[in-house]
């Protein structure tokens, strides 16, 4: 009797998360609104650029070239990484550091009004250890790739929002 009981209470559960909107992501809401998309990047070849291309060719979008009476077309600009200190410690150096990884964004789809454009941007703050320098700047390196996959996803994210 328990087994039956719990069989059923995780079968109401599994029934009711598509109801409250639950999704996994990486569904293919971006390629089922659109088939092919204008990527127009101010940098090109930066690791940003290149995540972007990849992230919307595995969610099923054809990156199409130069067809803007086609297809929508997405304007990049370039990343703007920057860098303050937070706090510092008894020594006058800065102990807390505040990493920005920012991007300008605008969406124009044919027959539709372009959307306008917006900044986009990810922040993490990190400690900086001043008797290790070497690892302060690889810590900071490997944040600065965890922010480009950040704003990557944000992108994709708000291209998937305003399509609806």
């Amino acid at each position: 009797m328990r087994n039956w009981a719990i069989n059923l209470l995780a079968f109401i559960i599994v029934i009711s998360l598509p109801a409250c909107g639950f999704a996994l992501r990486g569904s293919d809401s971006i390629s089922s609104r659109f088939n092919s998309l204008n990527l127009e990047l101010e940098q090109p070849g930066s690791e940003l650029s290149a995540l972007l291309k990849r992230s919307l060719t595995s969610a099923g979008v054809n990156l199409s070239p130069q067809q803007p009476n086609i297809s929508a077309t997405l304007r990049v600009s370039d990343e703007q990484l920057s860098s303050r200190p937070v706090s510092i410690n008894p020594r006058a150096r800065a102990s807390q550091v505040e990493i920005r990884l920012s991007v300008r964004i605008t969406l124009t789809t044919p027959g539709r009004t372009s959307t306008p454009e917006e900044t986009l941007a990810v922040v993490r703050t990190y400690f900086q250890d001043i008797e290790n320098i070497a690892g302060s700047q690889e810590e900071a390196q490997l944040i600065a790739d965890e922010l480009r996959r950040e704003l990557s996803d944000q992108l994709l994210r708000r291209l998937e929002s305003t399509i609806e």
